[in-house]
């Protein structure tokens, strides 16, 4: 069992620490369900057509979903970094394929948790319940409508200056022809963008 004070436990606990005021005790109760694992570049931990099981946290690297057409074209839905957890939500709260698949980037090291193993500790805190709470909130209701009206509202040069302020490292660190799906464009058309900036 992974313990409270390992590097990758305190980067978590900050994590969970940073929706809402949660005591050790109950973020300990978490830690009997956790295990490390190193990911390899390209390694797949969800796949596009699975149901879900587990949620992660990733400690080191990037992870990105994503899912492929019958053209092969691929579309880009999200990318997760340090720092931050990793799943496929809707696929996991409705026990149904996810519709996209989750990938390494590079080589990653994440935490894993069982998903209804996770949801029954948080029933258990009251201060579990308020991180949980906020965490969708912001992560799922927040997040998702302010990247619906970039889309909706933004040029493409305006929708990558608001990816570069949420992810300001990510292009030296992903190939660029991902950032430009996530943006919906093309990657001679990010090239341009960047060029202009």
């Amino acid at each position: 069992m992974i313990s409270f004070d390992h590097p990758y436990s305190q980067l978590f606990y900050q994590y969970v620490n940073s929706f809402a005021s949660v005591s050790q005790s109950s973020f300990e109760a978490f830690l009997p369900y956790i295990a490390i694992k190193d990911i390899k570049k390209n390694e797949s931990i969800v796949y596009h057509g699975q149901t879900a099981r587990n949620i992660y946290f990733v400690c080191e690297g990037i992870l990105v979903s994503q899912w492929m057409d019958d053209e092969a074209n691929v579309y880009v839905k999200n990318f997760f970094v340090e720092g931050h957890l990793a799943g496929s939500t809707v696929s996991m709260l409705t026990q149904t394929p996810s519709g996209f698949g989750i990938e390494c980037v590079v080589d990653s090291t994440i935490l894993e948790m069982d998903y209804q193993r996770y949801k029954e500790v948080i029933y258990k805190h009251e201060d579990l319940k308020n991180y949980y709470i906020s965490n969708l909130e912001e992560n799922w209701i927040i997040e998702n409508e302010r990247r619906h009206i970039s889309f909706a509202a933004e040029s493409a040069t305006e929708r990558y200056i608001t990816f570069l302020n949420r992810y300001p490292k990510l292009p030296q660190r992903v190939p660029q022809w991902l950032i430009a799906s996530y943006l919906g464009i093309t990657p001679t058309q990010l090239s341009r963008i960047r060029k202009g900036l």
